[in-house]
């Protein structure tokens, strides 16, 4: 039986109800299926977003990482070569930047750890201007080396225009590699003697 003949033996109020539940059906395609879309992409566009989000902060983080490791690197370049003779160094650096250092002073070495020394060296300098105060420290960064300033005291002199009394200390860290190494080699040599006197020991045979 087809559904036009199902149809016509319906009475009035069958059909009514009937065409009152196809309307309903209708509504709810045309009115809710929408609404679930625009909210499912919605919700896609939120977790798209979010994603974009984690990946930007990744960037950035590796961004941070690669300047970290940069940094890291230039500070291990440091290292590979020791300073030179601090009270030299200085003196020919103030040398080249046109003035004389009429006092210098090396100071005891310090350890830091098993692996680190410190040597510093004490400057006074008189009547020295801005300028070339700023050139000579600028150079000795540019050296390259593992020295720092770890004190700069100024004065100005009162009956002179840019000139100035100043005292500084800077220290030298240098890595103690060469222990290390002789360490290893002593304890190395130990262990072939022992191992040649064990293999020379005098057996008695019966």
């Amino acid at each position: 039986m087809s559904w036009q003949d199902r149809l016509s033996r319906m009475d009035p109020r069958e059909r009514r109800l009937l065409t009152a539940f196809f309307g309903v059906l209708a509504a709810i395609v045309l009115i809710v299926v929408p609404i679930v879309t625009q909210r499912a992409v919605l919700l896609r566009q939120g977790e798209n977003e979010q994603l974009r989000k984690v990946i930007d902060e990744l960037s950035e983080s590796h961004q941070t990482l690669l300047k970290a490791d940069a940094q890291r690197q230039s500070i291990v370049a440091r290292y590979m070569h020791a300073s030179p003779p601090l009270s030299a160094f200085l003196d020919s650096q103030a040398r080249q930047n046109g003035f004389e250092v009429p006092e210098i002073q090396d100071r005891p070495v310090v350890p830091h750890g098993k692996r680190f020394e410190e040597r510093s060296t004490r400057m006074q300098l008189r009547k020295v201007d801005l300028g070339s105060l700023a050139r000579f420290m600028e150079s000795v960064e540019r050296a390259q080396y593992p020295i720092v300033f770890t004190r700069l005291d100024i004065r100005k002199r009162l009956s002179e225009t840019n000139s100035y009394d100043v005292e500084i200390i800077a220290s030298a860290y240098d890595r103690k590699e060469a222990a290390k190494s002789d360490a290893n080699s002593s304890s190395t040599g130990s262990t072939v003697a022992s191992g040649t006197a064990s293999s020379t020991q005098k057996v008695d045979l019966p």
